[in-house]
């Protein structure tokens, strides 16, 4: 396979020598740095249940979600922001997210589709 560039720092024991210097890898060559084989990198947070409310300048709430949970170092605005903007579903029904997680676990997936598709990565891990 033609050697490409990688994106990103690709560092630590194990790690390839050319990637290490910032020039050229082996196509589908990343090495794991946040994460642990086997657990989930969700219980490296504490998480919290949070009711997103935003108002409008009268003070009307314009949009309510209760019960989001979210990171418990996010801000307020972050969780409004997230919950009103990101979330998938209609508000009220099964459909519609209330997790950080699930969003995270949606965005992370399809990219990770859309690099498996495109031959990006060596490893199915």
């Amino acid at each position: 396979m033609k050697a490409q560039p990688v994106v990103g720092a690709v560092s630590g024991e194990g790690a390839d020598e050319e990637a290490g210097r910032g020039e050229m890898a082996e196509a589908g060559y990343l090495k794991r740095l946040f994460t642990k084989k086997g657990s989930s990198p969700y219980d490296e947070l504490t998480w919290e249940m949070r009711d997103a409310v935003i108002t409008n300048s009268k003070g009307e709430v314009v949009f309510k979600q209760e019960n989001v949970e979210v990171p418990t170092g996010w801000s307020q605005q972050a969780t409004n922001i997230v919950s009103s903007k990101y979330f998938r579903g209609a508000l009220d029904t099964p459909e519609r997210e209330t997790s950080a997680r699930q969003l995270v676990e949606r965005v992370a997936h399809t990219i990770a589709g859309w690099g498996k598709e495109g031959g990006y990565f060596k490893y199915d891990e």
